[in-house]
Parts: C-alpha cells; sequence; structure tokens
C-alpha cells in the first residue's frame, strides 16, 4: 500500500479511502480451479450455489475425487456438461501426472500462465485470477480484466486504455499490481466519489442537475459544448466523475425549480458548492446577492466588487457560472439593459426575466 501510494498519488487518495482490503482466498490450487471453471458466465450467488452443491457431492474437490466420478454426475451437481468435461478433464490430467500443479509454484508468472491455460475452460484471464486468488502471487494486474481498464479509466479520467498505456501502469505498479488490482475493482465498483447527476426539462430549456457530497454543484445548460466544458472543469477540481443518478439534494433543487418555473418561489435555497477560483467565487456571491425580478450590468456588478477596471473579468466569471437560477446569472445585463452573454441564450435569459418582472408586477 506504502508503494503504491508513491507510485501514483491518485491511487494513493484511493487506499486512504478505502485502507486494507481484504478478499477470500483457495489456497488449493485445483479447488481455486474447478471454483474458476463453475464460476464462468454466471452470477457470483448463482457461482456460490453451485459451488456449495459441488463440495456436498463430492465431500472434497480434489483430482482424485473428481476423476473418480462422471462429467454427466458432475452436471447433476448444477454444472452444464461442457464445464463438467473440462472439470473433469483437468482432474484426469493431474492424476495421470499430466499436470503437476505443485510444481508451477517454481514458475514465474508467464510460465504459470502459460501452463495452465493448456487446460480446456481456463483462458488467459481465468488464468490470472487463479495466479491472484490461490496463488497469491503479488504482481498480477490483468489487462483482460474489463473492470480493471474501467478502474484505471476512472481513476486518470481516460475515455479508453490501450495496451500500451496499460503496460505503462502496470510497470509503475509493479512488483505490487496484485494489490493495485484490488483498488481498481474498487474504483471502477464506485469507490471514487461521484457528481450524481439527471437532467431537468424547464420551460425553458433543459438543465443538468449535479450533486456531491449533499451539495449542489451543477444546474447547468445542457447544450452541445457547453455541458462538456463544464463536466471536465467541475470533474477535476473535485476529482470526481459524472455517475447517472439523483440524490435527496437533486431532488430538492428540482422541486424548487419547478416552484420557480410556476411563479410560486423566489429564493432558491438548496446547499451549494460552486466550483471555481476564489475570483469567481466572489462574483458568484455577489451574482446571488441581486435580487428576484432585478438587474444589474457587469459594469454595475464590478463596481460592487470594487474592480471597476476588471469588467471582462467579472463577465468571464459569470459566463463560467455552474449554477445558474440558483446563483441567478440572468439578472446580470450588458450596458443599457441588453440581453447578452448567457449561457443558457438569449431567448432562455429573456423569459426568465420576463417571469420574474411578471411575477414581481402582480405582486405590487
Amino acid at each position: 500500500m506504502a508503494y503504491l501510494r508513491r507510485r501514483d498519488k491518485r491511487l494513493g487518495q484511493v487506499i486512504d479511502k478505502i485502507g486494507k482490503v481484504e478478499r477470500t482466498v483457495i489456497p488449493d490450487l485445483f479447488a481455486a480451479l474447478v471454483h474458476a471453471i463453475v464460476g464462468q458466465q454466471i452470477s457470483s450467488k448463482a457461482q456460490a450455489t453451485v459451488w456449495a452443491r459441488v463440495v456436498a457431492g463430492l465431500g472434497q474437490v480434489t483430482p482424485q475425487s473428481v476423476a473418480a466420478t462422471t462429467p454427466e454426475a458432475l452436471q447433476r451437481l448444477g454444472i452444464s456438461l461442457k464445464k463438467a468435461v473440462y472439470i473433469h478433464n483437468a482432474a484426469l490430467k493431474v492424476v495421470r501426472g499430466e499436470l503437476d500443479l505443485e510444481a508451477l509454484a517454481a514458475m514465474d508468472d508467464k510460465q504459470v500462465c502459460e501452463r495452465l491455460t493448456q487446460l480446456d475452460g481456463i483462458g488467459v484471464w481465468s488464468a490470472q485470477m487463479l495466479m491472484l486468488f490461490s496463488m497469491q502471487r503479488p504482481d498480477i494486474l490483468s489487462y483482460d480484466d474489463l473492470a480493471i481498464r474501467r478502474g484505471l479509466c476512472r481513476l486518470h479520467r481516460l475515455r479508453e486504455i490501450d495496451r500500451a498505456a496499460f503496460e505503462r501502469y502496470r510497470r509503475r505498479y509493479s512488483p505490487c499490481g496484485s494489490v493495485a488490482s484490488l483498488y481498481l475493482w474498487a474504483v471502477a465498483g464506485g469507490a471514487l466519489p461521484a457528481i450524481r447527476v439527471q437532467r431537468y426539462h424547464s420551460p425553458v430549456g433543459d438543465l443538468l442537475l449535479g450533486a456531491y457530497n449533499d451539495k449542489l454543484c451543477l444546474c447547468d445548460w445542457d447544450l452541445p459544448g457547453r455541458g462538456e466544458r463544464t463536466q471536465r472543469r467541475l470533474s477535476r477540481r473535485l476529482q470526481a466523475d459524472y455517475e447517472a443518478g439523483t440524490s435527496s439534494i437533486v431532488k430538492a433543487a428540482a422541486r424548487q425549480l419547478d416552484a420557480y418555473f410556476a411563479g410560486g418561489r423566489k429564493e432558491l435555497s438548496v446547499p451549494l458548492l460552486p466550483v471555481g477560483t476564489p475570483f469567481q467565487q466572489r462574483v458568484w456571491l455577489a451574482v446571488q446577492a441581486v435580487p428576484y425580478g432585478h438587474t444589474i450590468t457587469y459594469k454595475q456588478l464590478a463596481l460592487r466588487l470594487g474592480c471597476p477596471e476588471a469588467v471582462r473579468a467579472v463577465a468571464a466569471s459569470v459566463g463560467a457560472n455552474a449554477l445558474s437560477l440558483f446563483l441567478p446569472c440572468h439578472r446580470i445585463t450588458g450596458s443599457g439593459g441588453a440581453l447578452v452573454g448567457y449561457a443558457g441564450g438569449v431567448e432562455a435569459k429573456r423569459r426568465l426575466l420576463r417571469l420574474e418582472q411578471g411575477v414581481a408586477s402582480a405582486e405590487r
């Protein structure tokens, strides 16, 4: 664990979050081999059920006990006939001395993999899993394991990973690839914090709502180009990926938006997590203070912030706001009230202001 922390900062953060990982092993290699074949192409739950039947039916899962039965008898324990033949043939090879399982201990990983894959029903991935979860070899990181590749992609923000890139990570983690595998499986299974995102259909356009650690960090317009830029920025700063789903904060935000668009709510007040630079944070705080039904110009906003010469920087910060409506940047206009510079489009800005001004006028 300490070695991997030094070799990969991001993996180190995962290790610190999860702590020590323990996984069940089957030290007897033949029993582990049978267990692996039993579990091929079925769920873990089904594998456990069938494995229990095999153990009960054979008493002990040894080459001798398997060789003494028939493939048809094994099939009656819940194994497909094809798998039963694979298992029976492997047992016969061991009993006849054609496969010396004890001799594998003296071989290197490549030799073990080559020897095991000569058995029917054992491919490279199955051999590598036997080396990891039975022989307990310390440096197994399998390219053929889709979850490990997915974990690497999530960990390092990669869209995909080819074999050459995978080999670079394998060398980085060596000679502790097996422990790296445990944590990459955890990452693939959702161990990293995620930004839970769902689409919200508003009367003026679609929005993406996203929550991170019980705070709303995203309420942004789902438009070509805009969404991708915002996603890259949030993922980089929060070290978290988008994940489709909802949360209590997203649900509360959606309810408040429903009320806002119906004209019955002026203040949107879920806990917020604005993600940006200190200057952007200052700008967004000032934007949040602009009252419902009112507008100010970018120049006026810059004056409020005490930086009258930084109108362009202020406008850029407003444009980077990923919490539209909750940080109401539609209330910021160009000179003379011109409707310019809105991520959701000028028409959306016009309709939002018309909604707020109509509600405010009706109350007066």
